[in-house]
């Protein structure tokens, strides 16, 4: 397979995202059989290419092993020294986000299909979300800790560094709707916790969009190989507003404080308003890549994130802004792109895989 990099973990993510997105639109429409054969198609294929990936992503943190973690705490004022390139980017990151994503279809699309009410398999979610909230919490603190321990130049940031607001954010969504279906103490345990993981990410992905400002300021576009890492600020911003949505519909409907629809249209449609501008962001990168023959790198999965949450954006502002046929545009057309670039992206990696 030659040298593995993490971010082939985006496969499986993307996966995940794309079946969450054609579960969102056929809730929002109809479940059509196409639909429905789409959704399960993406969710067998991300749990399969999360299951191919894990030992090759596993062997290579293990010869990452003294890099990751065996730097030292400086306790004299004095940056740590620098033990070969250390690790300043989250690329592991990839991971735990395609984890979460795996458990987030799951409790999505199982219950649609068996027809069996979500209430009951809670406990159960809660389980596999506290094992993987538990991964991204631990290599997330050793990735910042690093970051902070070794001192590095603007230039040397890593753009993968949005990996990890998504990351907390995709763990903080579900945690508020297990909230409202788990018994106590266990409802207030799993709403902390997604209010911490929204805090942290929150905070973490503030500072990642001042440095990457600064970044293009002074010195543009980083190389080809880690540009595409750049645009998963715009997934991020879906889960950040999908999370919010989330809070409002716990606060009306479990705690029965009466917040007006109105509220939950602005948020939706603020969401996608920010989201419709990365997107021409991400549709410029993408269009000069194409134009300058730029070489294919595992980091080219990162085109498939932000069209997936354009998508599922598209189809809660749908929801919500008065079922406007713009929205449901966008979503269809969404759809349309995001698998056609998943089918390139994916054929491109089996050809360098195959030629090592």
């Amino acid at each position: 397979m030659g040298r593995y990099t993490p971010l082939y973990y985006l496969s499986s993510l993307g996966a995940g995202g794309l079946a969450l997105a054609f579960w969102k639109f056929g809730d929002i429409t109809h479940f059509h059989p196409l639909v429905v054969f789409f959704e399960i198609f993406f969710w067998v294929l991300s749990i399969i290419l999360f299951f191919v990936n894990l030992p090759f992503w596993i062997l290579a943190l293990k010869k990452n092993y003294d890099r990751f973690f065996g730097i030292e705490i400086p306790v004299n004022g004095e940056s740590s020294k620098r033990i070969g390139n250390p690790v300043v980017s989250t690329g592991w990151m990839a991971m735990p986000a395609a984890l979460v994503m795996m458990l987030n279809s799951s409790f999505a699309i199982l219950p649609t299909i068996l027809k069996f009410p979500l209430k009951k398999v809670a406990p159960y979610g809660f389980v596999f979300w506290a094992i993987s909230f538990t991964i991204a919490v631990i290599l997330g603190g050793q990735i910042l800790l690093n970051t902070f321990m070794v001192t590095a130049s603007l230039k040397e940031f890593h753009f993968g560094l949005f990996l990890q607001p998504l990351v907390y954010g995709l763990h903080a969504i579900p945690a508020v709707s297990m909230s409202g279906m788990l018994p106590e103490p266990w409802a207030d345990i799993s709403l902390l916790l997604g209010l911490t993981s929204f805090g942290v990410g929150g905070v973490i992905g503030s500072l990642a969009l001042i440095f990457i400002f600064e970044r293009f300021m002074i010195y543009g576009l980083p190389e080809p190989s880690v540009a595409p890492t750049s645009l998963l600020i715009m997934p991020s911003i879906t889960v950040y507003t999908i999370f919010v949505l989330k809070t409002m519909h716990l606060l009306a409907h479990h705690f029965h404080i009466h917040i007006h629809r109105v509220w939950f249209m602005l948020v939706s449609l603020m969401g996608i308003g920010v989201m419709g501008a990365a997107a021409t962001l991400g549709i410029i990168i993408l269009i000069a890549y194409f134009r300058h023959h730029v070489p294919f790198g595992a980091a080219w999965w990162s085109f498939v994130c932000p069209f997936v949450a354009l998508s599922v954006l598209s189809s809660i502002t749908y929801q919500f802004a008065n079922k406007h046929w713009l929205f449901l545009f966008t979503s269809v057309s969404s759809l349309l792109v995001v698998t056609l670039i998943y089918l390139y992206v994916g054929i491109k990696t089996l050809l360098v895989l195959k030629h090592g």
